[in-house]
C-alpha cells in the first residue's frame, strides 16, 4: 500500500490567527487534524502541543508492535491511538492550570494511522474523516457536538441542525478535562481508497454529497485547495485545514524493499 497525502490550512476571512494545527508523517503513515479553542494563545497552542504529544506517543509505540500477529496488532494500534489522545488531553490540562493565561483551553483530535492493511482512526470533537471508496463519500467519524446530539436525540431535523448558530459548541475536546474518552475505529484500506480530514471551518460548508461530487471531479492532490476554496467563498467564518490521504497499490514505501527474485536471465552463464 503507497499512502500519498496532500494537507492545506487557511486563517479564513474573519479570523485574524489560525489556531488549527495538522500533521502528515508519510514514515509513520499518520495524519492528524487538531482545531484548537481558548483564545488566540490557548487555542493554537493546545492544537500544536495535541498534534506534537500524539506524534511522539504513536511514534513510540509502534516500535513495540513490529513483531506482534495480525489479530493482536490491530487492537494494540487502537489502544495506542485512545493513549495517544489521553496523554495530549492530560498534557494540555496540566499547563492550562499553571498559565492562568491559558485556563480552558482545549482542541479538538481527528487522526489516522496507517498500520498493515487498515486504517485506525481517532476522533475527539467536531473535526471529521471522511471516506472516498467507488465514488461515494462516507463519514466515519461522529461529532461531539451540542448539535448532533439532539439530532441523534430525537430533538432536531438534520435541517434544523444545519441552520443553527450553536454550531460550536463541542461536548468533547482534548484538554479541557484532564482526562478523555477518544473514539477509536478501524477499517480495512482497499487500493484506490482516499479520506479526508478536515477542521469544521470546512465541514460547515459542504454537505456529504456535495463532498462526495468534489471527489469525483477533481484530482485529489487538488481537493484540499478546491475545498478551502469553496468553504471561504461560502463564508470562512473559521481556520480551515483538510487533509487529503490517497492509498494505492505499490511499495509501502515506510518499509525496505524486499530482495528481487532471480529471473531467468540472471542464471545464464555469462558470455
Amino acid at each position: 500500500m503507497r499512502l500519498s497525502a496532500w494537507p492545506i490550512t487557511d486563517v479564513g476571512r474573519v479570523r485574524s490567527h489560525n489556531e488549527d494545527s495538522h500533521l502528515v508523517n508519510d514514515e509513520l503513515g499518520l495524519y492528524l487534524v487538531a482545531d484548537g479553542m481558548g483564545g488566540h494563545a490557548g487555542g493554537a497552542h493546545a492544537s500544536r502541543t495535541c498534534v506534537e504529544v500524539v506524534s511522539k506517543v504513536v511514534q513510540r509505540g509502534l516500535k513495540g508492535l513490529s513483531d506482534m500477529p495480525r489479530e493482536i496488532a490491530a487492537a494494540a494500534v487502537n489502544d495506542l491511538l485512545g493513549a495517544a489522545a489521553s496523554e495530549a488531553s492530560a498534557r494540555i490540562f496540566d499547563h492550562a492550570q499553571r498559565e492562568p493565561a491559558l485556563h480552558g483551553m482545549g482542541t479538538t483530535l481527528t487522526g489516522m494511522l496507517f498500520h498493515q492493511d487498515r486504517a485506525h482512526i481517532v476522533h475527539v470533537g467536531d473535526s471529521r474523516c471522511y471516506l472516498f471508496r467507488s465514488g461515494i463519500a462516507r463519514q466515519l467519524t461522529n461529532d461531539h457536538s451540542w448539535l448532533n446530539e439532539q439530532v441523534q436525540a430525537g430533538l432536531l431535523t438534520e435541517e434544523e441542525a444545519a441552520a443553527s448558530d450553536l454550531k460550536h459548541i463541542i461536548t468533547r475536546s482534548v484538554g479541557f478535562e484532564r482526562e478523555v474518552q477518544a473514539d477509536v475505529l478501524s477499517v480495512n484500506v482497499s487500493p484506490g481508497d482516499s479520506f479526508l480530514l478536515c477542521s469544521d471551518g470546512m465541514c460547515n460548508y459542504i454537505e456529504l454529497d456535495e463532498l462526495a461530487q468534489l471527489a469525483r471531479d477533481h484530482f485529489l492532490s487538488d481537493l484540499p485547495r478546491v475545498c478551502t476554496e469553496v468553504s471561504l467563498e461560502r463564508g470562512g467564518e473559521d481556520n480551515i485545514t483538510v487533509v487529503v490521504i490517497g492509498a494505492s497499490n505499490g511499495p509501502d514505501r515506510r518499509r525496505a524493499p524486499r530482495p528481487q527474485r532471480k529471473t531467468i536471465a540472471d542464471t545464464l552463464p555469462p558470455r
